[in-house]
């Protein structure tokens, strides 16, 4: 299987152009975006009215409404509730009815790159406001969001791209630490707490390949313009990531492909089994492996976000 480095210089050239030539024929779908804002504003007014909220905002995919298609997220920060109250907020939130993901984020917990990229991107819903023209939300950020001269518009994508690439993989790492030190305490707790912490284990381990998911997710997006829609769409997704395309390089390498195909059939068997069904055995040998997979996984896309970059032979 060929990876970025073993592609010719050329070859590279000619994916960053392919690239450059789709991301500058993108068009924003307006009726997608106004249906995407109604949503929006349903949830802020519930987040205010019955949660106590003191600021909602959007940010990500929708804040940057090039980059929004029918399989984007919405991201929702709110202020000003604790972690139960959150929990019972996003519980709400799920039960509403909307064609979107709605991923509902505690600012106040959040830290680092991810809470500075929030304060960057955000677009703040005030209490009792009401719905209006989706474009005008947009007038603050137009410098950001439609590039003024067409030249700029694979640089803004390329490092806009490699940043919601490294935010997730940050939100990765942590997980990956947890479950490290997960591994640690099962070893020195009573026997009644074991399987609590082994259910701990598995979800965590579910939710890193979660987040690399997401990534892949982003690529299929706003790289490749295809995202596997069949009742395989996950396995197929991963197998995405291992081609070469016309726009890329591949994503990963065979390596990490075989690992994550393991990790992928894990997290079914953790999303459709009963815990008390899990077996520890099993659990424990991928928990032990995560942080070997991880590395790996980043190093190619390392490599994939280093292919991004633009030469003069690509002029």
């Amino acid at each position: 299987m060929p990876k970025s480095n073993q592609m010719s210089p050329e070859e590279l050239a000619s994916c960053r152009q392919q690239l450059e030539r789709r991301w500058k024929n993108r068009k924003v779908d307006e009726a997608l975006l106004e249906r995407a804002w109604h949503a929006v504003y349903e949830i802020a007014t519930l987040l205010y009215e019955e949660f106590g909220a003191t600021r909602v905002a959007v940010f990500g995919s929708l804040a940057e409404p090039i980059n929004f298609t029918k399989s984007s997220d919405i991201d929702i920060a709110v202020w000003g509730l604790t972690d139960k109250v959150h929990t019972r907020a996003n519980r709400k939130v799920w039960d509403i009815d909307t064609e979107f993901k709605i991923d509902l984020i505690n600012f106040d917990i959040t830290k680092g790159l991810f809470q500075e990229r929030i304060q960057q991107q955000a677009i703040p819903i005030k209490k009792g406001e009401q719905p209006t023209l989706w474009k005008t939300l947009y007038r603050h950020l137009n410098r950001h969001v439609f590039p003024i001269v067409e030249e700029q518009v694979y640089e803004m994508n390329r490092k806009k791209l490699t940043q919601r690439i490294n935010d997730e993989c940050a939100k990765i790492e942590t997980t990956v630490r947890a479950i490290a030190k997960a591994l640690e305490d099962i070893e020195v707790l009573p026997v009644a707490a074991r399987q609590y912490i082994e259910e701990s284990i598995a979800n965590k381990l579910a939710d890193v390949y979660r987040g690399m998911e997401r990534i892949f997710e982003r690529i299929a997006n706003e790289v490749d313009g295809h995202l596997p829609r069949s009742s395989r769409w996950h396995k197929n997704l991963l197998e995405q990531m291992t081609k070469q395309r016309p726009e890329r390089p591949p994503v990963i390498s065979e390596n990490t492909f075989l690992q994550l195909g393991e990790l992928l059939e894990f997290r079914h068997k953790v999303n459709n089994i009963y815990a008390d069904e899990l077996i520890y055995e099993s659990t424990e040998e991928h928990a032990k492996n995560i942080e070997k997979l991880f590395k790996s996984f980043s190093d190619d896309l390392n490599m994939f976000t280093d292919s991004l970059v633009q030469h003069q032979e690509d002029a």
